[in-house]
Order: structure tokens, then sequence, then C-alpha cells
């Protein structure tokens, strides 16, 4: 089977979002043949909608099943897991081997678990064969251990222990038919190996190979790779080979992930998105001020005694000091978005519910205007990146109009035999990736690539 050096990834996909809908069927028109979900990406809904989008595509026989290859992966208890967890928990019948990582987020890989997320799987996505079942971020066990203070070397046999374990119900279920191939995504392929929470793909392979002999079905690797997170091919963390090595040598399909979400030290998550053509593609201010305004003619209507706290304000006083995606999302969590919430409150008891309705509208229609100055802004600076890695890599045919589409394309000519997955929630951000089919990969040394090691 050919894959595409481009793969849909589900993270942030929602089901009820007719703009997501729309974005997976074009990339699926349009040559994209690899989708990435997980169960717990929109607690479900992810794989909910490419359920529905695939069987709507092979009803009207624009694709066909086979010509798809499907990963989803498993392991984090957050939303409906865990209430599920906390009603066993309640009937005496828990899970075994969970690891209470955070009040909110828990994480497990025991081979009962497995089973109940297959079943879920397969029935959201409405296949009865997963061509790609991966464990999510194992290494959860290792980060929980570390913050308990428990020894390195005791926790790593407890960790490898686990995987057995998940490998042998693996094993089963491929030999069951529901599952083809399965694997692991981890966050700590790449990291060096004295590193408390590396995971050995050296050292899985191993066991995959002890547990279901030559024919194992361990077949996908998925890790983070950019230009400042390059330690997939710049640490010799497994026998003395990178992980782009071993996958070579092994057969295996690397998965990266995380194209453009760079994590930097010291600061922080790097957006990598910049376009030579940035400023002609930011939204248009004019209105950005015209739904501020009507905002502002429905909290007029409050008291006196009303604290009125409104996006406008709000995004007036601390706007400015807004650096990056990241920390617009996370103060939108934390503070803003608990704050709106005492307005609708205040508007609904006031105006009723009609009112309040109409200011929730108003709301998510402008969030999405202050995220896009946040982002001009940020990728703004990374205009000698794209300028530097334009001239390194892209002196000669074609070159990408945008960072984005330049990081895309660069790794998968890294890759080889491997895809690149990138969120494509919306249309236009497909549109950035569609020279990728169009246009010869370019010629790059993995020596080349990549600010440092991680």
């Amino acid at each position: 089977m050919k894959l595409s050096r481009v793969g849909f990834g589900g993270y942030r996909v929602s089901l009820r979002d007719p703009e997501h809908r729309e974005a997976l069927e074009f990339s699926l028109q349009s040559g994209v043949n690899l989708i990435d979900v997980s169960s717990n990406y929109g607690d479900g809904e992810a794989e909910n909608l490419v359920g529905q989008v695939l069987r709507k595509s092979f009803a009207k026989k624009k694709s066909s099943r086979k010509e798809i290859f499907l990963v989803t992966k498993v392991g984090y208890i957050q939303g409906k897991n865990m209430e599920l967890v906390e009603s066993r928990n309640k009937e005496k019948v828990p899970f075994p081997e969970i690891t209470y990582y955070q009040p909110g987020c828990y994480h497990c890989i025991s081979p009962e678990f497995l089973e109940d997320q297959l079943e879920r799987s397969r029935k959201r996505l409405g296949l009865s064969v997963i061509d790609a079942f991966l464990l999510h971020n194992p290494e959860y066990f290792l980060m929980h251990s570390e913050k308990k203070g428990v020894p390195r070397a005791e926790a790593r046999v407890e960790y490898y222990r686990r995987i057995r374990e998940a490998f042998l119900f693996l094993e089963k279920s491929k030999k069951e038919g529901k599952i083809q191939y399965y694997g692991i995504s981890s966050n700590t392929f790449p990291v060096p190996e004295e590193e408390y929470s590396h995971s050995s793909l050296s050292k899985i392979l191993q066991i995959a190979e002890e547990v279901g002999g030559k024919e194992h079905g361990f077949a996908v690797v998925q890790f983070p790779g950019n230009w400042y997170e390059d330690g997939f091919i710049k640490n010799r963390n497994s026998n003395g080979k990178t992980l782009l090595d071993l996958c070579e040598k092994f057969d295996l399909l690397p998965l990266i992930n995380r194209p453009l979400n760079s994590f930097r030290a010291g600061q922080g998550m790097i957006r990598l998105s910049y376009s030579s053509t940035s400023g002609e593609e930011g939204e248009n201010p004019s209105k950005l001020l015209q739904i501020l305004e009507l905002e502002s003619s429905l909290t007029e209507r409050l008291g006196a005694n009303s604290q009125k706290n409104t996006l406008s304000t709000l995004w007036n006083e601390y706007g400015d000091r807004i650096k990056t995606e990241e920390q617009f999302q996370i103060l939108l969590e934390k503070s803003w978005i608990p704050l709106l919430r005492q307005t609708v409150d205040e508007l609904s008891t006031e105006h009723g519910k009609e009112t309040a309705e109409e200011y929730i509208r108003v709301l998510n229609t402008v969030l999405p205007y202050l995220e896009e100055q946040i982002r001009i802004r940020s990728s703004e600076k990374l205009a000698n990146l794209y300028t530097d890695l334009i001239a390194k890599f892209h002196s000669e045919g074609y070159k990408p109009i945008s960072l984005s589409s330049l990081m895309v394309i660069d790794l998968a000519s890294i890759l080889k035999n491997g895809t690149v997955l990138l969120g494509m929630r919306r249309r236009k951000y497909v549109r950035d990736i569609l020279p990728i089919f169009q246009n010869p990969l370019p010629k790059i040394d993995p020596a080349h690539w990549g600010e440092h090691g991680i």
C-alpha cells in the first residue's frame, strides 16, 4: 500500500464543526490516505467524525476501504473514559494498573482497558478492522514514577513489563482480525536514553519479537519531530542507532507528529507557521472592530452593579502581552472564559436566555479573529527562519510560500518511507500542503537538519 507523505491529524477535531468535516473530506479528495486519531481526541468525537466521513465516501465510491490507512491510539483516561473508570471503581470492578497521573488525566495500557477501548474505537469508526492500533504515550507511567521518586531501574522494569502484557493482547487482536498492526506513539522515543522517561525502541522491538516471533505485528512508531526538536535524527539512543535508523532497519512505519508545534528550551511552544504573504492573509481589522462593537452593545444592557467582564476589555488590557497561540489558549481556559461565563449568566438573568445565547454567538465569532491576530504577530518573528531554510534547502526547484508547508515537505524528505501528521481542521490548512503532491521533494541530508539535539 502506498501511503501519502502527509497524513490527516485528528487532534482538536470536533464532530459538531462542519468546517472540520469539510477539511477531512477535502484532504481525502486531495490525495491524503492516512488518518491519525485517538480515543481521547474530542472525547471520541474525532473517531466518530472519521467514521461518518469514511462511510459516506465508501457509499459514494469516492474511495474504498483498502485505499485508507487508519491509525488510532489508546491509553488516556479523560472525559467519558474518566466517567467509565469512576463507575467501575464504584462497582468494585476497576481496570487494573491505572496510572493516576493528575486530576482529570489518568492513563492505562492494561489488556482489560485495551480490550474495552478497542471495541469502542471500532464502533465509533464503523470499521471491523483498524489498520494500526497504537499505545498512546505509555511513558506517563515513567513520568508518574519519577514524580513519586521511584528508582529509575525499578520503574523501567515495570514499564516494559506492562508493554509486554499489552503486546500479548495486541498480538491476540491481530490474530482475531481486529487490527492489522500495532505500535506506540511516544514523545520520549527521541529523547536521550539517560533521561528517566526515555522509551527505548530497541528494547520494545525485542519485546515484540519475544511475544509475537519474527512475524510480530509491531510496525508503527510515532514521535514528535520539527526544526527545534530534532532528536529523532540526532540522538543515538537505541543501541547506538537513531529512531530513523531503526525504522529503516526493521521496516517500521515512522509517523512524525507535531511538525509545527515545537517545544524549544527556555521558550516553550513555538508555532512554526509563517507566510511570505502573511500581511495579505490577515483577518480584516475593521471586521474585528464591528464584532467587538456588537459585543459592547449587548453588555451595555447590564445593570450598574455588573462586573461587565467583556472580551473587548480583556483584549484591550492584555492583548498586547500575549506572544503565542499557546499562551492565548491557556489564558482563555484559566481566566477569560470563567470571567465571560459570569457575563453570560448576568445577561441570562437580567435579559433572558435569548440575549445570553446571542452573546455566546458573538464570542464564538470573535475568538478566531483574535487567535489569527496572535498567529500573525508571532509568525512574523519566524521570517528569518523561513528565509534561511529556503536558501538552505530550496535554492533550486519549488519554493514553499509558507514555513508550515516547508516544514512538512522537508520532514517528508528526511523520512523517506514515512508520513508527516498534520492537523488539518480547516480547508486552508489542507491547501497549504497540496504542493507536496505536485512537486519533487528536496534532497536533504539529515545531518544538516535541525538546530540541535533534544
